[in-house]
């Protein structure tokens, strides 16, 4: 016992020298297992954004339905915020016969919608309807979702102003589910909406 403690004794400072790498070979190793760890748990957090960013992407995807005197009638893939003109163009655009004079080109479309390009001989009125809605101009009622500042505007004691409230509210929230939700929009309290509901729709 005691040639274990003069061997400790004399060997002291080389004891402890060997305790001290040991210690620091053990943090090492714990910093990478470490890191590891954080690296993994950053793969899967980018993986999920990617996921995310994917999603929103489908989601803002539309189903717009183009008929009528255009080169190539079908069904085509829009993204949110694109507008008449731009289907018109992926659907190789107008044929000779086609009369775009009553139509809002800059119009922004949604999904489900089905816009139908007149010929000049039909000199029909226009044009863009869903499959769950009549002919916009052929319904006496204006929709609040889909409606022109203009024709908004021929609503009682609707002016320009309001107009624009209502299309900047629809276009920052998305569609009214109810004709009531128009009650949010800027200017608009309840005793307008009694004096304008029974002329307008969703």
């Amino acid at each position: 016992m005691q040639k274990i403690k003069d061997f400790i004794y004399y060997n002291r400072k080389d004891i402890i020298l060997y305790f001290i790498i040991i210690f620091l070979i053990i943090y090492n190793i714990f910093l990478t297992l470490s890191n590891n760890d954080f690296s993994n748990e950053e793969i899967v957090n980018n993986d999920e954004l990617l996921i995310e960013k994917d999603d929103e992407i489908i989601n803002s995807k539309m189903i717009v339905d183009i008929k009528g005197e255009i080169k190539n009638p079908n069904t085509y893939e829009a993204l949110d915020g694109e507008r008449i003109i731009d289907v018109i163009n992926k659907a190789g655009g107008l044929t000779d016969k086609a009369d775009v004079s009553n139509i809002n080109l800059s119009e922004k479309v949604y999904d489900e919608m089905i816009i139908i390009i007149p010929s000049k001989e039909s000199n029909k009125e226009i044009i863009t309807k869903n499959e769950k809605d009549s002919v916009v101009k052929s319904d006496s009622k204006i929709s609040i979702n889909n409606a022109s500042i203009e024709e908004l505007m021929t609503l009682d004691g609707i002016g320009k102003t309001k107009a624009k409230n209502i299309v900047d509210f629809r276009n920052k929230n998305g569609k009214f589910k109810s004709i009531e939700e128009i009650k949010n929009v800027s200017g608009i309290g309840d005793a307008l909406f009694e004096k304008i509901k029974n002329s307008i729709k969703v």
